[in-house]
């Protein structure tokens, strides 16, 4: 029997991600941590990668807020916001970010 797929990562796909592609125009982003993998707890959080050259100058600190801000966030997840140089750089390095691109569910660009 296959799993059944986490509630919040639909609803986040089919609700919040529009919302993100048409205010940040991102080139990927990407779902990752216990939600993708079958392992959440109620309180889990989801855990996301967006990377949008629209983040070029909005200081590290600020970028999650916006993308927090401009989605609403009916329930708690947390961002990691790269411009795709960034982006570039930190999956070459050992960490969770390299992880994520590796394992998680890319959800823009969607799947071939």
């Amino acid at each position: 029997m296959a799993a059944q797929p986490d509630p919040r990562l639909t609803r986040f796909r089919e609700e919040l991600l529009p919302i993100i592609m048409r205010v940040f125009a991102p080139d990927r982003v990407i779902a990752f941590g216990s939600r993708t993998r079958g392992e959440a707890l109620r309180s889990s959080d989801l855990d996301l990668i967006v990377v949008a050259r629209s983040f070029a100058n909005v200081p590290w600190v600020d970028r999650q807020a916006r993308v927090q801000e401009a989605i609403g966030a009916p329930f708690a997840m947390d961002f990691l916001c790269y411009t795709p140089e960034e982006f570039a750089r930190k999956v070459e390095e050992f960490g969770v970010v390299q992880t994520a691109a590796r394992t998680g569910i890319v959800l823009h660009p969607a799947a071939a």
